[in-house]
């Protein structure tokens, strides 16, 4: 899946996807482990909203798959502390090991397969380091059915028609968005993204990570410390190598 045009606006469309908070948990999560790594790794960077606020404490490696993101990215981020490079999730390579990674903004949902799921927890637990820990998110079975059928919405300068469908069978929820992009006064380009997320239960998740050898695994809800129920919309998971 690759974001073409939408990585140009998708900053204005994410407003709701708290970053300030997912980088408070990660660093308040860190010092109760009493981690002080000194460059770390962030999977699936898109447009760099977590970077730019990780890299005022760590030297970052973050790589996408879209070339797209990582423009983006590069052009808000002007560091020699930042490195970005173009990989899959499901094998990428990494220069180093780290101390911690991270895998935020239901990236990880984006892979439609287990057994791709399965491969990127497992490089994943490669480029830790001994006691290193690994912060990742998913988006839950809840969450794609609470979503309404059909939302219809403007941000600035930018009018969108967003239709969801959730397939009971497949856990495989498909968005589908038309974006009107106002270009000069009351005239407008269109343009169609359609992206597929994948749901995973709690247990499938849990099995994998076991299974892999990470150990002291801890489920939140949506980065905040409390415990997940049948109404969380986002599993917050930090594990440990």
């Amino acid at each position: 899946m690759m974001y073409g045009d939408f990585a140009y606006i998708y900053d204005k469309l994410m407003y709701d996807l708290d970053y300030e908070k997912i980088y408070e948990f990660i660093m308040a999560t860190l010092d109760k482990n009493n981690l002080e790594p000194s460059n770390v790794l962030e999977m699936a960077v898109g447009t760099g909203n977590l970077t730019k606020k990780i890299i005022k404490h760590f030297k970052v490696d973050g790589f996408d798959l879209s070339t797209d993101m990582l423009s983006v990215c590069q052009n808000k981020i002007n560091s020699r502390n930042l490195r970005l490079f173009q990989q899959n999730m499901v094998d990428f390579k990494a220069p180093s090991s780290y101390d911690a990674i991270f895998c935020v903004g239901d990236s990880l949902n984006y892979i439609l397969d287990k057994r791709d799921v399965y491969s990127a927890l497992k490089s994943s637990f490669n480029y830790l380091n001994d006691g290193g820990i690994f912060i990742c998110d998913f988006n839950t079975m809840y969450k794609f059915k609470s979503i309404p059928s059909v939302t219809v919405d403007e941000v600035d300068d930018i009018f969108y028609v967003w239709e969801n469908i959730f397939d009971e069978d497949s856990h495989i929820n498909t968005y589908g968005v038309n974006f009107f992009v106002e270009y000069e006064e009351d005239k407008y380009e269109r343009f169609y993204e359609e992206h597929r997320e994948r749901a995973y239960t709690y247990q499938e998740i849990s099995e994998m990570l076991e299974e892999i050898g990470f150990k002291n695994i801890e489920f939140f809800d949506d980065y905040e410390e409390k415990k997940i129920d049948e109404r969380t919309s986002r599993y917050t998971i930090v594990a440990r190598r």
